[in-house]
């Protein structure tokens, strides 16, 4: 699976994604249409792996929709329970693209709401695309009485957002689709201001004892348990990195690793081709969070000192506007 990588006011821990609605007439046929939209007022200084409509254009076809028919008023916001018993109308259809442009959402065929001036159709949409199935890593588990639920599993480069549910009908638009993320993201810089490692390169960093699996309620957003703890997660260096020497300027690492939130502590193994490994590394946030949150993006600053490399800081940037995380390397 591709890895594809604006803090909203009153939200703490969600990055939401595409705030703005799309209020186009619904046309006679009644045909099923659903939008997002970037909010242009706000900072797009962004560093999430999707973080605007251009970064959701690029996962375009890799989204999955569900669309299940009620006579509840209060659909949008109360979970479903008999309706998922019957096929929905829309059943984890996938998209074939998200239009640059408008925002809209395209799927191979049509579908329409139901005739009944009663009737809405609750829409539940996520990223990324998994299909319904048993077993596997990523798979969708169709639950008699309840909505679907995501089972996914990481490699450290994935992205996995859900959209807030929203409703239409014949009579009324569906509001546009709000995205957040659901993982906490992890990139890093260098420092080697003493200039003890300059031109020692480094081959790896591994992420120890992080769980990789997990489940999400596709209506609710709810996680479910996470599994037990896998040295699997490696962050993508296409190549190894030559340390810069003494700078005042960090030396900062392409990419990025998406990992299990609500940890207060992530550790670390840095390899490198002259000095061994630094293993052990711990990294926690700093700026006064407890935790990684979901939705942030942390710079973890990795500083060389004294021949041994510490983690000193995990700051928090932009996915999420306001804090930093910060660490070293001993």
């Amino acid at each position: 699976m591709n890895g594809v990588y604006k803090n909203i006011a009153g939200m703490a821990v969600c990055l939401l994604l595409c705030a703005c609605a799309e209020r186009e007439s619904l046309l006679p046929d009644g045909l099923i249409r659903l939008g997002t939209r970037a909010d242009k007022s706000t900072d797009v200084r962004t560093r999430a792996s999707v973080n605007d409509l251009a970064g959701l254009v690029a996962v375009g076809d890799r989204v999955g929709v569900y669309g299940v028919v009620t006579d509840r008023a209060d659909a949008s916001y109360a979970a479903l329970t008999a309706e998922w018993d019957a096929a929905p109308l829309m059943n984890n259809v996938r998209t074939t693209k998200i239009d640059a442009t408008s925002g809209m959402l395209f799927w191979d065929g049509d579908y329409s709401y139901p005739p009944e001036e009663n009737k809405r159709v609750k829409f539940c949409v996520y990223h990324p695309y998994a299909p319904v199935g048993t077993g596997g890593d990523n798979y969708v588990e169709a639950v008699a009485g309840h909505s679907p639920v995501l089972h996914f599993k990481l490699t450290g480069a994935e992205d996995v957002m859900w959209a807030h549910p929203v409703t239409g009908s014949r009579r009324q638009v569906p509001s546009a689709l709000i995205f957040e993320h659901k993982l906490t993201q992890l990139r890093f810089r260098l420092i080697d201001d003493e200039g003890e490692f300059a031109g020692v390169k480094v081959t790896g960093l591994l992420l120890t004892g992080v769980s990789t699996a997990a489940t999400l309620d596709l209506e609710t957003g709810e996680p479910g348990g996470w599994s037990a703890a896998s040295d699997a997660v490696r962050f993508p260096l296409k190549a190894s990195v030559a340390i810069t020497g003494k700078t005042d300027a960090p030396q900062i690492l392409a990419g990025e690793v998406m990992l299990q939130p609500e940890q207060s502590v992530f550790r670390l193994t840095l390899k490198t081709d002259g000095r061994g490994d630094c293993s052990g590394i711990e990294i926690r946030p700093s700026g006064g969070e407890t935790v990684f949150r979901a939705g942030r993006s942390y710079m973890v600053t990795l500083k060389f000192r004294d021949h041994t490399a510490v983690a000193l800081s995990a700051k928090v940037t932009p996915w999420v506007m306001d804090g930093y995380g910060e660490g070293m390397v001993e």
